[in-house]
């Protein structure tokens, strides 16, 4: 593949704030990749646009000129691109780049973009059925999801199931308050108005209403996002959770482990804050059968998962917290060789554009965390459903 040219414009993102996009052209057509943004951010992943999008832009355009003529072959080749660019442009920039090499290259060479990382394979979705937190502004939880995944044989199973709890969960909203109004959060997640407990335990009820309908295998999750309501050493919940509202990190240890006994959790995601990855270890220990995620804890980084592997057995792989795809192999190959689950994600601020349901594909995923309400969730959710 030749390229032909190459520009960057600013577009709107799910959230109607602006990002880039990469315009690449070649003799096979016009190829396009954008950068997803999070709400809810690590102190560890990079920040997407230092200067500013409209800024970064200009001078982003200027360094692309320098690549007109570039031959790209392979996937190393991308990666040998990446390794060039300015750190100025480490972010946004860069990642929304790659996404264009990516898609240019697989239709150069015939194939689809997730055998540019290796075979297929088949991904869960795990979907959130209840917003709080960043994510709702503030109203109902603290917790920021309130996640179900279906374990099947196919995409397609584990699809239909989980949105059939997610339309249970709407009408059991609709039943237990006046308020609820069918609200969706920036990723489709129900904005419930209740606290914590009776919105974990609306879901709950859900899951075992769909078990009992289909006999599928339906498993409920938090993300905790912890570090958004973590300060001076003490959690902090709006509203009581079992009779307590501010707790100490022992106490919020054993409030994980409490929800996690009360309702078989299987995916527990940052339940703790970001800094303490030895918190995590003691979940890790305490709580037997479920999944304990680094997100906030890790960023994508491969220094990170190097030094906090041992803490948790399944790691979010956010491409936009690194920005540069070769990073992002490198964490992926990382999490394989410590064991640990790997669970590709969307970000709050999304694009319309799949690739991630590629990625997860390709780097061998068992889980792809996306919405299943609003169109550029269902992108993902309709690339899973074609690559089944």
């Amino acid at each position: 593949m030749k390229i032909e040219g190459l520009k960057a414009i600013q577009i709107l993102n799910a959230n109607s704030n602006l990002t880039v996009e990469v315009i690449l052209e070649t003799e096979r057509g016009k190829f396009r990749g954008s950068s997803p943004k999070g709400e809810s951010n690590s102190r560890y992943e990079v920040n997407q646009f230092s200067k500013g999008v409209e800024a970064e832009i200009s001078a982003f355009n200027e360094y692309l000129k320098t690549l007109i003529a570039r031959k790209v072959s392979s996937l190393e080749d991308i990666f040998s691109i990446e390794r060039q660019i300015p750190a100025e442009f480490i972010g946004g920039p860069s990642l929304s780049l790659s996404y264009a090499l990516i898609y240019g290259l697989s239709n150069e060479m015939k194939i689809e973009p997730y055998q540019l990382f290796g075979k297929k394979n088949s991904v869960m979705p795990v979907c959130k059925m209840i917003g709080g937190g960043m994510h709702a502004s503030g109203l109902g939880m603290d917790i920021q999801e309130v996640l179900v995944t279906t374990i099947a044989d196919t995409n397609n199973e584990s699809i239909n199931t989980t949105l059939k709890v997610y339309n249970k969960v709407r009408e059991l909203l609709k039943d237990k308050t006046d308020s609820f109004l069918g609200g969706v959060d920036p990723e489709g997640g129900f904005i419930s108005g209740l606290d914590n407990y009776e919105s974990i335990k609306i879901v709950k009820n859900a899951i075992e209403t769909v078990i009992q309908e289909t006999g599928m295998d339906v498993r409920l999750g938090l993300d905790f996002a912890a570090s958004t309501f973590y300060k001076n050493e003490k959690y902090t919940y709006k509203r009581p959770i079992y009779g307590k509202k501010e707790l100490n990190r022992g106490e919020q240890i054993d409030l994980t482990k409490k929800l996690a006994d009360e309702f078989d959790l299987f995916f527990i995601e940052d339940p703790v804050d970001e800094t303490l990855p030895e918190d995590y270890g003691e979940i890790l220990k305490g709580v037997k059968g479920a999944l304990i995620v680094g997100d906030d804890l890790t960023a994508t980084t491969p220094e990170r998962l190097k030094k906090v592997h041992s803490n948790i057995n399944a790691t979010l792989i956010k491409p936009n917290q690194i920005a540069l795809m070769h990073k992002v192999k490198e964490y992926s190959d990382l999490a394989e060789k410590f064991k640990i689950d790997k669970v590709v994600s969307h970000r709050s601020e999304e694009t319309s554009i799949p690739i991630i349901a590629d990625l997860a594909s390709g780097l061998n995923a068992k889980y792809l965390k996306v919405g299943i309400n609003r169109g550029e969730r269902i992108e993902k959710i309709n690339r899973l459903i074609e690559l089944n």
